[in-house]
Protein backbone atom coordinates (compact mmCIF):
# COMPACT_ATOMS: atom_id res chain seq x y z
CA UNK A 1 0.00 0.00 0.00
CA UNK A 2 2.83 2.08 0.70
CA UNK A 3 4.52 1.59 -2.40
CA UNK A 4 1.32 2.66 -4.46
CA UNK A 5 1.01 6.34 -2.47
CA UNK A 6 5.05 6.33 -3.18
CA UNK A 7 4.85 6.05 -6.62
CA UNK A 8 1.78 8.14 -6.94
CA UNK A 9 3.43 11.05 -5.61
CA UNK A 10 6.60 10.57 -7.48
CA UNK A 11 4.01 10.54 -10.65
CA UNK A 12 2.19 13.49 -9.54
CA UNK A 13 5.64 15.60 -8.67
CA UNK A 14 6.65 14.78 -12.55
CA UNK A 15 3.74 15.66 -14.11
CA UNK A 16 4.14 19.04 -11.89
CA UNK A 17 7.59 19.21 -13.17
CA UNK A 18 6.80 18.87 -16.35
CA UNK A 19 3.69 21.45 -16.65
CA UNK A 20 5.56 23.96 -15.43
CA UNK A 21 9.00 23.43 -17.46
CA UNK A 22 6.84 23.13 -20.68
CA UNK A 23 4.36 26.20 -19.90
CA UNK A 24 3.57 28.61 -22.53
CA UNK A 25 2.86 31.06 -20.13
CA UNK A 26 6.23 32.03 -18.98
CA UNK A 27 6.47 35.55 -19.01
CA UNK A 28 8.47 38.71 -17.44
CA UNK A 29 7.13 41.87 -15.33
CA UNK A 30 7.34 45.32 -16.78
CA UNK A 31 10.68 45.81 -14.57
CA UNK A 32 12.53 42.85 -16.09
CA UNK A 33 11.02 43.83 -19.28
CA UNK A 34 12.70 47.75 -18.85
CA UNK A 35 15.75 46.65 -17.67
CA UNK A 36 16.30 44.37 -20.77
CA UNK A 37 15.00 46.45 -23.35
CA UNK A 38 17.96 49.30 -21.32
CA UNK A 39 20.55 46.23 -21.73
CA UNK A 40 19.53 45.79 -25.61
CA UNK A 41 20.27 50.08 -25.86
CA UNK A 42 23.52 49.89 -24.59
CA UNK A 43 24.27 46.76 -26.40
CA UNK A 44 23.22 48.47 -29.98
CA UNK A 45 25.35 51.35 -28.41
CA UNK A 46 28.70 49.38 -29.01
CA UNK A 47 31.28 50.04 -31.34
CA UNK A 48 32.06 46.36 -32.00
CA UNK A 49 29.85 44.04 -33.57
CA UNK A 50 31.55 41.12 -31.86
CA UNK A 51 31.05 42.76 -28.44
CA UNK A 52 27.34 43.29 -29.87
CA UNK A 53 26.96 39.46 -30.67
CA UNK A 54 28.58 38.12 -27.60
CA UNK A 55 26.54 40.38 -25.06
CA UNK A 56 23.33 39.84 -26.67
CA UNK A 57 24.00 36.03 -26.68
CA UNK A 58 24.54 36.82 -22.26
CA UNK A 59 21.13 38.95 -22.54
CA UNK A 60 19.12 36.26 -24.31
CA UNK A 61 20.38 33.71 -21.95
CA UNK A 62 19.50 36.27 -19.09
CA UNK A 63 16.08 36.28 -20.28
CA UNK A 64 15.55 32.61 -20.54
CA UNK A 65 16.89 32.19 -16.77
CA UNK A 66 14.36 34.80 -15.70
CA UNK A 67 11.61 32.42 -17.37
CA UNK A 68 12.76 30.14 -15.05
CA UNK A 69 15.27 27.76 -17.56
CA UNK A 70 18.29 26.88 -14.83
CA UNK A 71 20.83 25.32 -17.22
CA UNK A 72 23.80 26.83 -19.39
CA UNK A 73 22.50 28.35 -22.62
CA UNK A 74 23.48 25.63 -24.62
CA UNK A 75 21.78 22.83 -22.15
CA UNK A 76 18.78 25.59 -22.13
CA UNK A 77 18.50 25.20 -26.59
CA UNK A 78 18.88 21.30 -26.18
CA UNK A 79 15.98 21.35 -24.20
CA UNK A 80 13.87 22.74 -27.44
CA UNK A 81 11.95 25.79 -25.13
CA UNK A 82 8.78 26.46 -26.75
CA UNK A 83 9.18 29.92 -26.18
CA UNK A 84 11.97 30.21 -28.71
CA UNK A 85 10.35 30.58 -32.47
CA UNK A 86 13.59 29.66 -34.60
CA UNK A 87 15.55 26.98 -32.28
CA UNK A 88 17.93 26.78 -35.28
CA UNK A 89 18.58 30.42 -35.71
CA UNK A 90 19.40 30.62 -32.16
CA UNK A 91 21.87 27.64 -32.06
CA UNK A 92 23.39 29.53 -35.13
CA UNK A 93 23.69 32.70 -33.54
CA UNK A 94 24.94 31.08 -29.68
CA UNK A 95 27.47 28.78 -32.48
CA UNK A 96 28.66 32.19 -34.02
CA UNK A 97 29.20 33.29 -30.22
CA UNK A 98 31.43 30.64 -29.80
CA UNK A 99 33.42 30.78 -32.55
CA UNK A 100 33.79 34.83 -31.93
CA UNK A 101 35.20 33.85 -28.28
CA UNK A 102 38.04 31.57 -29.82
CA UNK A 103 38.13 32.61 -33.89
CA UNK A 104 37.14 35.75 -34.57
CA UNK A 105 39.48 36.83 -36.96
CA UNK A 106 37.60 34.38 -39.24
CA UNK A 107 35.07 36.85 -39.61
CA UNK A 108 34.58 40.38 -41.68
CA UNK A 109 33.24 43.04 -39.79
CA UNK A 110 30.23 43.29 -42.02
CA UNK A 111 29.13 39.75 -41.43
CA UNK A 112 28.91 40.20 -37.88
CA UNK A 113 27.28 43.57 -38.21
CA UNK A 114 24.66 41.62 -39.79
CA UNK A 115 24.34 39.15 -37.32
CA UNK A 116 24.50 41.32 -34.46
CA UNK A 117 20.97 43.27 -35.78
CA UNK A 118 19.80 39.76 -36.52
CA UNK A 119 20.17 38.83 -32.61
CA UNK A 120 18.78 42.18 -31.31
CA UNK A 121 15.06 41.37 -33.64
CA UNK A 122 15.02 38.38 -32.31
CA UNK A 123 15.41 39.45 -28.35
CA UNK A 124 13.18 42.10 -29.32
CA UNK A 125 10.50 39.92 -30.69
CA UNK A 126 10.91 37.44 -27.87
CA UNK A 127 10.02 40.28 -25.22
CA UNK A 128 7.41 41.26 -27.28
CA UNK A 129 6.23 37.45 -26.77
CA UNK A 130 6.79 36.85 -22.78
Amino acid sequence: MYYFVIILVIVILFGIFVLLKFSKNKKLDNNAKKEIKKNLVYIKNLSSNKEKIVDYDKLYHKILIKLWFKWSFGEILKSEPKVINDLNKIWELHKLRNKLVHDFDLLTENILKKKAEEYERIINNLLKKV
